[in-house]
């Protein structure tokens, strides 16, 4: 805890940040559907999902977003995999109905390997999740596994140039630049298809008002 009360304990923010626990967990997953709100929007945009897409979203938090992506694209099929138990119990309640009818799928990952076949997704995407990856290369190479050939996987994180200024990414976060994602991707089997780089404001998690740079980095599986 931070010696003063009134100073937010930025390691603790880092660490629900990572794998939301608790009633901090639920307060912190709120805040990120609302903050990373506009960066979903732009990531799933970049998709460009159609009927009878089998979609893969890794980090869903509590998935509010998710209803509306359903209702919009019919027979679209969603899967999303968190590392907190938390985040997957709040999507599950959240999405109940379409939970209920096999539309949608919510489950644990142990954030290093996804217990999907080869081959399974025609899209995946993943929208700051990238700073806490265990093993990046060996992770990136997991996503490329289980994306079908031609496949799209969407990228989406803030830059290191505007990370490293907040207050929290000091604590368990690995920052990326650009380049550092694509060659990432690259040394992992993908093939870089487009970059989408956008500003936008937004307040913090530490409750500051910044100006965050985006990076969507869209890859493809090669067909051979």
């Amino acid at each position: 805890m931070s010696e003063n009360p009134n100073k937010p304990d930025f390691k603790e923010i880092a660490g629900q940040l990572g794998c939301p626990s608790g009633d901090k967990g639920l307060k912190t997953a709120e805040s990120m559907a609302i903050n990373n709100g506009n960066m979903i929007t732009l990531t799933i945009s970049e998709l460009n999902l159609k009927p009878n897409d089998v979609v893969l979203e890794i980090g869903p938090g509590n998935g509010s977003h998710v209803i509306q992506l359903l209702k919009d694209i019919k027979y679209l099929l969603y899967y999303g995999v968190d590392i907190s138990s938390l985040m997957i119990s709040e999507a599950v309640k959240l999405n109940e109905s379409f939970v209920t009818s096999g539309r949608a799928d919510f489950s644990l990952s142990d954030g290093e390997k996804l217990n999907f076949a080869a081959d399974f997704f025609t899209r995946i995407f993943t929208v700051n999740t990238l700073y806490f990856w265990r093993n990046p290369k060996a992770y990136a190479a997991e996503i490329l596994r289980v994306l079908k050939p031609g496949g799209l996987f969407s990228l989406t994180f803030g830059s290191r140039e505007f990370m490293e200024k907040l207050p929290f990414t000091q604590y368990d976060f690995q920052l990326y630049n650009q380049q550092e994602a694509e060659e990432l991707l690259i040394s992992s089997g993908f093939k870089i298809r487009s970059v989408n780089l956008q500003t936008e404001k937004v307040r913090s998690n530490a409750g500051m008002d910044v100006e965050r740079d985006i990076i969507i980095i869209n890859a493809v599986k090669p067909l051979i």
